[in-house]
């Protein structure tokens, strides 16, 4: 694929707003990043194409309403992908309220290998990282797994780096707390691998 500067990314998008044949671009370009960032998250690859479908259908659908400001367009994107993987969550949550509340044993679930860089320390800490509010956890995952600099999260998120730096210090505290120290050393040392 051929690259695009900001200006030819405008374009495409203003066309794909008239056109949804322009729209596959968009798909080709975002849909690996934005399917790793789900895949990371969910770590369930069914459930993540399934995330990942629902973020471009409603991407699609509301084109129109997208406005370029001073972030870049996969912070629209990803934030499409945080409602959808907060969705996700709140309804695993009823699920397994509902299990509990009928004494249903519950399907033991499978998690899918993901053959990104990171899959043996994701895996490694995952259970634990679910433990922790979503924005602990998106802020941990963009800048540890998907290896965002803070100066890109701050793209997509809004907020400003030193707040960021701040909120990550805090959420590494609370993965700390959650994590048994020998297991927490050994996920440190593989992340920074």
């Amino acid at each position: 694929m051929a690259k695009y500067n900001e200006q030819d990314e405008k374009e495409v998008i203003l066309q794909a707003k008239n056109d949804f044949k322009a729209f596959d671009y968009i798909y080709e370009k975002y849909m690996p990043m934005i399917f790793n960032y789900v895949m990371y998250r969910v770590y369930n690859r069914e459930v993540a194409e399934d995330i990942v479908s629902t973020v471009f259908f409603k991407a699609m659908k509301n084109l129109a309403l997208f406005k370029w400001r001073k972030i870049p367009f996969s912070a629209w994107l990803y934030r499409i992908a945080f409602n959808e993987i907060c969705n996700h969550a709140k309804k695993e949550k009823k699920i397994q309220k509902i299990s509990r509340n009928y004494h249903l044993e519950a399907e033991d679930k499978h998690v899918d290998t993901y053959n990104g860089k990171n899959e043996k320390s994701f895996e490694f800490i995952h259970t634990y990282l679910k433990q922790l509010p979503m924005k602990d956890q998106d802020l941990i995952t963009l800048r540890f797994f998907e290896r965002k600099s803070f100066s890109e999260i701050a793209g997509l998120t809004g907020k400003n780096e030193s707040t960021l730096r701040v909120n990550l210090h805090r959420a590494l505290k609370k993965l700390e707390t959650l994590i048994p120290e020998e297991v927490y050393n050994e996920a440190l040392k593989q992340i920074s691998m």
